[in-house]
């Protein structure tokens, strides 16, 4: 059976699965609730911005399961927002990290990094997206 007719995504679409799903989960567990808990504007701008993106997240994965080439291309929109927004948040605004936590903003960085190196090598190496 060659790899293009394998039922299953190919590791290079599983690693841009997994690391979408790590970014994902920390939008659910981390962003979503702290910017919904923010008073005024900035918090609801960012609680609206941060749902966005984590329904952009589950469409890619979606369309990574199912081999379509649009999920890679739709899934480097947040690993680029991950490396940017905490630059609008901290620096821009200056507004200070929930927990006090100077270093937190290197996890969003390195999530970034990671979805758009997989999502490269996906790009590069998958021959089994569907047309």
């Amino acid at each position: 059976m060659k790899e293009n007719d394998s039922k299953y995504p190919s590791i290079y679409i599983q690693a841009v699965i997994a690391v979408l799903l790590v970014n994902l989960i920390h939008k659910f567990v981390r962003e979503i609730p702290g910017s919904l808990s923010q008073m005024g504007q900035q918090g609801t701008i960012g609680g609206v911005v941060t749902i966005i993106t984590a329904v952009i997240i589950a469409i890619s994965i979606l369309l990574l399961l199912f081999k379509r080439k649009e999920g890679v291309i739709l899934g480097i929109i947040p690993a680029i927002w991950a490396m940017v927004q905490w630059i609008i948040y901290h620096v821009i605004w200056g507004y200070p990290d929930i927990n006090g936590i100077w270093w937190y903003p290197i996890f969003p960085v390195v999530q970034g990094l990671l979805i758009i190196n997989f999502s490269i090598l996906a790009w590069r190496n998958e021959t089994s997206f569907n047309k």
